[in-house]
């Protein structure tokens, strides 16, 4: 728990002005953006209490939302992919597995770690853009946006991921 004092707080900022500064500006073909942010969530402990992840998960995703002006979109969005990342967790891990660990392509094995990230991201993209373009006047664009945006994040966090353990 005493490492969590530390790497959440530094991981929340470093995140929110990847995000900011780099990310935000980075479309591919005009639709999909990398919303890397997400990784927070991800990596989340498994025993941290529920109230606890939404409630910082909420405070990242005001952040962003001040920074890029969609109001309520990402706040929204995080909340919801904390309040669903424990239960999509227990699908993805063994039933004897310690109960506080941190999701990683090390903790769960290659193989259940990119599902595990691909549901949990595909789950959220669907709902930042459906909350974004409040229509589905134009489904071809918000498909586009949605698996345009869960491909990227996907990798990014596959990337970053891999590049994290082989730090260590």
């Amino acid at each position: 728990m005493n490492n969590d004092l530390v790497r959440l707080p530094l991981l929340f900022v470093m995140l929110c002005a990847l995000q900011v500064f780099v990310l935000n500006h980075c479309h591919l073909f005009g639709c999909a953006m990398p919303l890397f942010y997400l990784w927070f969530v991800l990596k989340m402990r498994k025993g941290m209490p529920k109230w606890v992840m939404m409630v910082i998960a909420f405070a990242m995703g005001i952040t962003i939302d001040t920074f890029t002006n969609t109001p309520g979109v990402a706040a929204a969005s995080m909340t919801a992919a904390a309040m669903a990342q424990p239960y999509l967790l227990q699908l993805f891990i063994s039933r004897e597995g310690d109960d506080n660990f941190i999701p990683s392509r090390v903790t769960l094995g290659l193989k259940p770690f990119v599902n595990y990230t691909i549901v949990l991201t595909g789950a959220y993209c669907t709902l930042f853009f459906t909350l974004e373009m409040f229509s589905f006047f134009n489904t071809l664009k918000w498909l586009q946006c949605v698996v345009g945006s869960t491909v990227l994040t996907v990798a990014l966090i596959l990337a970053a991921d891999t590049l994290i353990h082989r730090v260590k």
